[in-house]
């Protein structure tokens, strides 16, 4: 029987677009002619979700525990959260949830691909939740990498502009703008795209400092999974 996975999507719809894309672009580099991902996606209505993120966060993991029920209905053999911030909430009610499928999880994932690529000291990119939190950065500091938040300005700006793109819009100064920043942090080994949104900018630009593309480690850990 063939493997499928479950997407919780729709967290932002923006950026499942790309999960989708990249999950059926890798699965069918990988078996070549007209192989499609298998896959099941539950597409939720992420507005009960992303405006409890600074006001009503503690209501937020038994929002997505309901989520994530509703899609191991579907019997999916491997969990993607199509969310970065989320991974926050979701370690908290793991246990309730009885998991017994794997999960691509981005923190694990990417505390592995900066250990592997050498990183000492990183350029943590996300939502304003992501970046102050502390969640993300501790998971990073836990294997020995540094890890540095833009400033109190700039955080305020980037969120801004994830706000805008999670909504479906896009415009070439939120391309200037990272472009920007990624050149006021070039002494990091590398740059943390810890938001699902953030490559969809970052695919329209060239930096000199490596990308950690969280979506593409996801992706291709997932795609692993498939063909084992």
């Amino acid at each position: 029987m063939t493997k499928k996975l479950g997407l919780l999507g729709g967290t932002s719809y923006p950026s499942t677009v790309y999960y989708y894309r990249r999950l059926n672009e890798l699965y069918q580099t990988r078996q070549g002619g007209y192989h499609s991902c298998p896959l099941v996606l539950h597409n939720i209505d992420y507005h009960a979700i992303k405006s409890r993120y600074h006001h009503g966060w503690e209501e937020i993991p038994q929002l997505l525990k309901a989520e994530v029920e509703q899609l191991l209905a579907y019997q999916p053999d491997f969990l993607v959260l199509c969310n970065n911030t989320l991974h926050k909430a979701l370690d908290i009610i793991r246990p309730e949830l009885g998991l017994s499928i794997p999960v691509a999880h981005i923190l694990e994932l990417t505390q592995a691909y900066v250990q592997a690529q050498g990183m000492q000291q990183v350029l943590l990119l996300g939502t304003r939740f992501t970046m102050e939190d502390g969640f993300f950065s501790d998971a990073l500091r836990e294997v020995g990498v540094s890890v540095i938040i833009p400033n109190k300005a700039e955080r305020a700006r980037i969120q801004e502009i994830q706000s805008a793109v999670s909504g479906g819009q896009m415009a070439d100064e939120y391309v200037s703008y990272f472009r920007q920043i990624a050149e006021t942090y070039t002494h990091c080994d590398g740059i943390i795209l810890g938001c699902t949104e953030f490559p969809l900018i970052f695919e329209q630009m060239e930096v000199d400092t490596p990308l950690v593309n969280t979506i593409e480690l996801q992706c291709q850990f997932a795609v692993d999974f498939l063909l084992s």
